[in-house]
């Protein structure tokens, strides 16, 4: 009598599934804060300042006015200044609802705290300070001196929105932030990173803190 045992073969197959593990918006806000004041940009910018002082002698004369410049009696200036400019963000109050995340959690989009443009220094360079003064004129004052290297600042940063130290700015916080966001478990090519507006002249007093002026 012969005994016959069959013998039979299991084949055990593993199937890999793609599966991503991203950091939620929580361990994102957390990681955004550690950084603090993040300064991003600096530029440095040279300026003339240039004010013309001029007398005018203003007569009637049967009831008409005239306004008459005089050819003695003007005095002139240019006042060469350098002024350092930085950029920071401050994500010190870096929020959720700065965050956007697709469904699948693939894709992220920040929305960077709006920026802040500090005057680092100004800087006149006295021994190129050239002033034009008539015999019946005084020399300006170094009070009048010092308002007009103010308001040669201040011209600067009306010119903040045009100088592209903002998109610098953003451009160098995405550099920085893109490969952290990537070590959380995003891919870089999903990472979008924006402010939430373009700015403007109008938006001056918001994004541009207190100068400095070094006389």
């Amino acid at each position: 009598m012969v005994l016959g045992g069959a013998c039979t073969k299991q084949t055990t197959t593993t199937v890999a599934v793609d599966s991503v593990v991203v950091a939620d918006s929580a361990d994102i806000v957390l990681r955004v804060r550690q950084t603090s004041r993040l300064y991003t940009a600096e530029y440095q910018v040279h300026k003339i300042i240039t004010h013309s002082d001029i007398k005018h002698l203003r007569t009637t004369v049967l009831g008409h006015e005239y306004d008459t410049q005089l050819s003695l009696g003007d005095r002139k200036v240019a006042i060469p200044i350098d002024v350092t400019l930085q950029a920071y963000i401050d994500f010190s109050h870096f929020h959720e609802s700065q965050i956007e995340r697709s469904p699948d959690g693939r894709y992220l989009h920040i929305i960077l705290p709006d920026p802040k443009v500090v005057v680092v220094s100004s800087k006149v360079d006295h021994e190129s300070t050239k002033q034009f003064t008539d015999l019946l004129r005084s020399d300006y004052s170094d009070e009048e001196l010092a308002d007009f290297t103010a308001q040669g600042v201040r011209s600067i940063l009306r010119q903040v929105p045009e100088l592209g130290i903002l998109n610098t700015a953003r451009d160098n916080a995405a550099a920085i932030l893109i490969p952290m966001f990537s070590a959380l478990g995003y891919d870089e090519e999903a990472i979008v990173i924006t402010f939430r507006k373009e700015f403007t002249e109008k938006d001056l007093p918001f994004y541009v803190e207190k100068m400095k002026i070094e006389n």
